[in-house]
């Protein structure tokens, strides 16, 4: 997926603790779900071709991380 243009369907940055990132690559025809946290460092990373299954992936990366950072949901 490293070649292609990926359009930027959601991103949501929790302070200071990481980002949970959706892009949809139209190339590959698949969603990527991607978790940061602090420093950029991969948390996880998830590849889907359903748009509801990579939304739902990433609350959940979402969560994960807020629970790391000791952040109430």
């Amino acid at each position: 997926m490293s070649g292609d243009r990926l359009r930027l369907v959601q991103l949501v940055r929790l302070a200071d603790s990481g980002l949970v990132r959706v892009a949809w690559s139209a190339t590959w025809a698949e969603y990527q779900v991607r978790a940061t946290g602090p420093g950029g460092r991969l948390v996880g990373e998830y590849f889907t071709d359903n748009k509801a299954d990579a939304l739902a992936t990433a609350e959940r990366m979402l969560a994960d991380l807020a629970d790391r950072a000791g952040i109430p949901a």
